[in-house]
């Protein structure tokens, strides 16, 4: 199954993977992950401190539509496309 696939129920929660190494820097999130580092853009970052494993990604992309005045439908498809990516790269669980 797909990452995309994973993330596609708005009921889904995620959780972060714990063996993932985090830092904040100015604002940034920096994360690592073995030999891989990222470092999330502003909205990936919002997603980010979101997740703590009890918030359904709908709730997670009704933050997001507030924060960033987008409605509903395209905070949710965005909030699902990161969320693929961070469990495609194995930083979050679904």
């Amino acid at each position: 199954m797909s990452a995309a696939h994973t993330v596609t129920s708005a009921a889904g929660v995620p959780r972060h993977n714990l063996e993932v190494r985090i830092r904040s820097s100015q604002g940034a999130i920096l994360l690592a992950r073995y030999d891989q580092a990222y470092e999330l853009p502003e909205v990936a970052a919002f997603i980010w401190r979101r997740i703590d494993g009890t918030t359904p990604v709908a709730d997670i992309a009704g933050a997001v539509a507030e924060r960033y005045g987008i409605d509903g439908p395209t905070a949710l498809s965005d909030t699902v496309d990161m969320l693929a990516w961070l469990v495609e790269e194995k930083l979050v669980f679904m």
